[in-house]
């Protein structure tokens, strides 16, 4: 009682969040007409900051052009106001920095909380797998939820969710999956069946069929740099489209509207982001929508979605498990030789095969760096291959980690 109160008393006087969760549950109660109404309205608002565009109504919005990456800004429009940054994971050449106006960091923890309350979650504990050291300890400390570093995530981490029992695990997938994999090393099987799983920034294609025989729920959130939550879990095993957060548009090759169970790319546009306009932004990730109605609301859903994936596997042939970790270094190390990749494990072959698709000059000395690195932390050879353009489509470059068993 004393820690909910301080809490909420902390957080007046902090990151409001509170404010905003509340204001996403009744956003969430609105008609699909009523969304759109207010996402003509925020539109119109995010124009009036952005020189040369004009949004009045629906006809204006879909008049302006598809953007992509090397659309974007190389600073923001506003650099005196508070400012925070996302980044791009680098897949298609060197990662992108978006900055976002201050309060969009506090709507995207608010989104994540208002679906840890469709989980089922009051009050228990959350571990909340997080990039770096914790940032707001005090605050999560009073919101009952435990932040820890995933970029350092081993067995000991599996040994405080024995003893702490969370109610949910939050993070990116790669490290919830290790996590979990840990957990099932260890036989602690009565842990993981009261465990409800929160699956976030990755495609969970291979590794929700791994886990959900394990765990009590598995539930999913979607989103990327550009916008941080695309979908959301409704709390019933679908990812609930988040109009109040931006406009999502699934097209096609054409950039038409795709029909009921036709596939496209999702297309985004972030009506909160003055700093970095993400105006009809074309990703590179492939989705389904259609509507579903519940409890007498109908609402879009997206589905069969082509994201970023990585495979995952750990056995005596690596030194560590393999996961999302080990392409982080990749837009670092090699973010000025090239373009484009993908890469393969060979477990019966001890080799990790780095397809590249070069920049300019095609130098395979320079990619040395990073069989170096993959050496020293996985014990795996390297070998760099050319990509072929004809097969660099959406479906083999988005498995960005494709382990050969």
């Amino acid at each position: 009682m004393f820690k909910n109160l301080a809490y909420r008393i902390y957080d007046f006087f902090t990151l409001k969040q509170i404010r905003y969760l509340k204001y996403f549950i009744e956003l969430e109660k609105k008609t699909i007409p009523e969304l759109e109404e207010f996402q003509i309205e925020k539109l119109r608002d995010l124009s009036k900051k952005l020189p040369g565009i004009s949004i009045d109504n629906w006809e204006d919005f879909y008049k302006l052009p598809i953007t992509k990456k090397q659309d974007l800004v190389n600073s923001p429009l506003y650099p005196d106001e508070n400012i925070k940054t996302h980044e791009t994971s680098g897949s298609t050449g060197e990662p992108r920095v978006i900055w976002v106006p201050e309060d969009s960091w506090n709507r995207k923890d608010a989104i994540f909380m208002r679906s840890w309350i469709h989980m089922g979650r009051k009050n228990q504990k959350v571990l909340r797998l997080i990039s770096g050291d914790p940032k707001y300890s005090k605050y999560d400390y009073f919101r009952n939820v435990f932040p820890k570093n995933y970029k350092t995530l081993d067995k000991s981490y599996a040994d405080w969710v024995v003893k702490n029992k969370p109610f949910l695990i939050h993070g990116p997938g790669g490290s919830i999956r290790q996590l979990c994999e840990y957990l099932i090393e260890m036989e602690e099987f009565e842990v993981l069946k009261n465990l409800k799983i929160h699956w976030c920034s990755e495609s969970s294609e291979g590794h929700k069929d791994r886990l959900e025989k394990f765990v009590k729920e598995f539930h999913e959130q979607f989103g990327m740099a550009e916008l941080p939550t695309v979908g959301a879990t409704d709390g019933l095993g679908n990812l609930r489209v988040l109009m109040e957060q931006g406009v999502i548009e699934v097209l096609d090759d054409n950039n038409k509207p795709v029909g009921e169970d036709e596939e496209g790319f999702i297309t985004v546009t972030d009506f909160n982001n003055y700093q970095t306009p993400i105006i009809r932004y074309q990703t590179g990730d492939r989705c389904k929508i259609k509507k579903i109605t519940t409890n007498d609301l109908e609402y879009y859903v997206i589905y069969d979605i082509i994201g970023r994936g990585v495979d995952y596997y750990y056995g005596p042939e690596v030194k560590k498990p393999i996961g999302w970790w080990i392409v982080a270094p990749i837009s670092h190390i090699l973010s000025d030789v090239i373009s484009k990749w993908r890469c393969e494990i060979n477990i019966k072959n001890r080799e990790l095969t780095l397809y590249v698709e070069f920049k300019e000059e095609k130098n395979f000395e320079k990619l040395e760096p990073y069989a170096n690195w993959v050496q020293e932390n996985l014990g795996l050879k390297t070998k760099f291959v050319e990509a072929q353009k004809e097969s660099y489509d959406i479906y083999w470059k988005n498995k960005l980690v494709k382990v050969i068993d």
